[in-house]
């Protein structure tokens, strides 16, 4: 884990203070700060604030991170946010990456709605294939199908309306 999340970590779980956090990332050499008014998250918003074992369990306030250089303070209501913030392909995939920061754990979020963070390449430019067949529960693909590509081949993998995978086809 990198230091500048580290502090931003602490910053979301209350253990440090808009200024405290401002300093560390300045020292940290992060590109962005935190401005007052935008991305201030009192202490009465981490009092609304719960997560659990599942993303769907997680309320409250949070710091969105899309890549854009600043994170915004977003609303989380069971597990989704109040608007989509990228687009969810059909084989699973988004046309972005973005990710939530809620309580000092991180979810990536599909559409508008939140989900473990998905294993990265190291060089974003060379992504290596998965492994095997993703079958973690996903919400976001509840009573879908998704196709995902594998060093197995390609995949059609069904999801209940819970976001169980059920069944994963060979295409």
């Amino acid at each position: 884990m990198n230091a500048i999340h580290e502090i931003v970590r602490d910053y979301t779980t209350g253990e440090a203070d808009l200024e405290a956090t401002n300093a560390a990332l300045a020292e940290a050499g992060a590109s962005f700060r935190f401005r007052p008014g935008q991305n201030v998250i009192t202490s009465e918003d981490r009092k609304q604030t719960v997560v659990g074992c599942c993303p769907e369990q997680a309320n409250g306030f949070g710091l969105l991170e899309a890549g854009t250089g600043s994170m915004e303070k977003v609303h989380v209501s069971h597990g989704r946010l109040e608007h989509p913030v990228n687009e969810v392909r059909p084989d699973g995939s988004t046309n972005m990456t973005a990710y939530v920061l809620i309580c000092g754990r991180t979810y990536e979020v599909f559409g508008d709605t939140l989900g473990e963070v998905r294993p990265r390449a190291e060089d974003a430019d060379i992504q290596s294939p998965q492994r095997e067949v993703d079958l973690r529960r996903r919400v976001d693909l509840a009573g879908r199908q998704a196709e995902q590509t594998c060093r197995g081949g390609r995949f059609l993998v069904t999801y209940n309306a819970e976001g169980y995978a059920v069944k994963a086809s060979r295409v």
